[in-house]
């Protein structure tokens, strides 16, 4: 590999882990920190996720006019704005948390959606390795990912304890029943969770560090010797990309994932620390290991693809998800064991759920072969994702969380969405999982 390119690699690597950061927080801290400031937010959380998709997906497709490091650039200061605006004392207007929420969202959510066409830009000529350089950015953005969950829970109940005066394990105790909290007890705990929230925005300035390392060319994103695509026309280039049969229904796989996970994944420590009431501590310890299966299982995806292929890897670790899926939904039932057979089914699901991920971003690349309309689709998958993200937020905001029951029952529901989801992928490439080299072309 070309010095420039390792280099481009391992520098949005570095930004991918900082970004990680900043996500690791949103779904844990920041989402708990809403459940209390606008429950309306919090309990439509996805709905935001799919505002933000959108978004992302508007400006991945500017990638073959300006380029991956404006947009990273963009990733890096917008989400360090968004959680400096949340941290304001005194009463935050709902309208600037909403907009705070979504520019977060947007942030974390661009900077992940260019991971594949990013990746495939500099390795589209290794062959087989090209798996190694996804694995790679996905393990190093997992570290900090869980360094981020685990820091944030301990930090927030750090905070806490300091702020109102008692010792640690008193702290860790009371955000067992943050409702029963009395009046000053429960502002100490909210001016815990706005210190985190400050640190976490400046530490995500920074990975606009390694972003402005980056040495570009156009080659990178523009096929040589040819003008840039006007929008209009990539409109038009949408339609004949989904006239590939993989394309296709990769995008229905995707938007049945999409529409399960936002039911029960952005609302992880909401459920055990309000529903199990495992105090906030222990409930980010216990989401933050599971991350670590997730770089621990990452090391087997080559050696699953090369067994499986890599259709074959998604449909396995789909399916097995399911079983601890619902033994999380059903922790009460285990007692005293409750903590630790669920802080188990956390870590399989999360390992098992994120091991075909480098496989994943892998095969939407490969049913597109065109460089240029690689950005397009990704756009498309995630225009798509964007709607049934939006629809899970309302049904969760609407329906489902109208009572503290349907955390629980959302993992049901989820379980359902998995298993039509590995169907749909099972049917419409499992031709292709046999023989990859013959992958339909755009």
């Amino acid at each position: 590999m070309e010095k420039r390119k390792k280099r481009n690699i391992i520098l949005f690597i570095i930004s991918y882990v900082i970004n990680n950061l900043a996500s690791g927080v949103l779904y844990d801290t920041y989402v708990n920190y809403l459940q209390d400031v606008s429950p309306q937010i919090a309990t439509s959380f996805w709905a935001f996720y799919g505002y933000a998709t959108f978004v992302a997906a508007l400006f991945l497709l500017a990638v073959p006019k300006i380029g991956y490091k404006k947009l990273l650039m963009f990733c890096s200061l917008g989400t360090a704005a968004a959680f400096f605006c949340v941290v304001q004392n005194g009463a935050v207007s709902q309208t600037l948390l909403y907009l705070a929420t979504v520019l977060a969202l947007t942030g974390v959510q661009l900077h992940f959606v260019m991971l594949a066409p990013y990746v495939a830009a500099y390795t589209k000529d290794m062959g087989e390795k090209e798996i190694y350089w996804y694995t790679r950015t996905y393990y190093m953005g997992y570290i900090g990912y869980f360094a981020a969950t685990y820091l944030g829970g301990y930090f927030v109940v750090r905070a806490f304890s300091v702020i109102a005066h008692i010792s640690y394990g008193a702290a860790q105790e009371a955000t067992r029943y943050i409702t029963k909290m009395s009046a000053p007890m429960y502002q100490s705990y909210m001016s815990a969770n706005r210190v985190v929230l400050l640190a976490v925005g400046i530490i995500t300035l920074a990975s606009i560090i390694p972003v402005l390392l980056i040495k570009e060319e156009k080659s990178d994103y523009q096929k040589e010797n040819k003008e840039v695509i006007p929008f209009k026309e990539k409109l038009q280039l949408s339609g004949k990309v989904l006239l590939n049969r993989g394309a296709r229904f990769y995008l229905l796989y995707w938007m049945l994932i999409s529409f399960g996970m936002g039911l029960f994944t952005p609302y992880y420590t909401v459920f055990l620390n309000r529903n199990l009431h495992i105090d906030k501590a222990t409930s980010s310890l216990m989401v933050s290991i599971s991350y670590i299966a997730i770089v621990v299982f990452m090391f087997f995806t080559p050696r699953a693809v090369k067994k499986f292929g890599k259709v074959g890897t998604i449909v396995f670790t789909v399916i097995g998800c399911i079983p601890f899926m619902l033994m999380i939904a059903n922790g009460q039932s285990f007692g005293s064991l409750m903590v630790p057979i669920v802080g188990f089914a956390l870590f399989m699901r999360a390992g098992l759920a994120n091991l075909s991920s480098p496989a994943d971003s892998a095969v939407s690349m490969d049913v597109i072969h065109d460089t240029e309309l690689r950005p397009i689709y990704t756009a498309i998958v995630n225009f798509a994702s964007g709607i049934v993200s939006i629809l899970s937020g309302l049904f969760t905001g609407n329906f489902l969380f109208t009572e503290q029951s349907g955390y629980q029952t959302a993992y049901y529901y989820a379980a359902v969405c998995y298993v039509l989801a590995a169907v749909v992928l099972w049917i419409g490439l499992r031709k292709f999982n046999k023989h990859e080299s013959e992958g339909e072309e755009v």
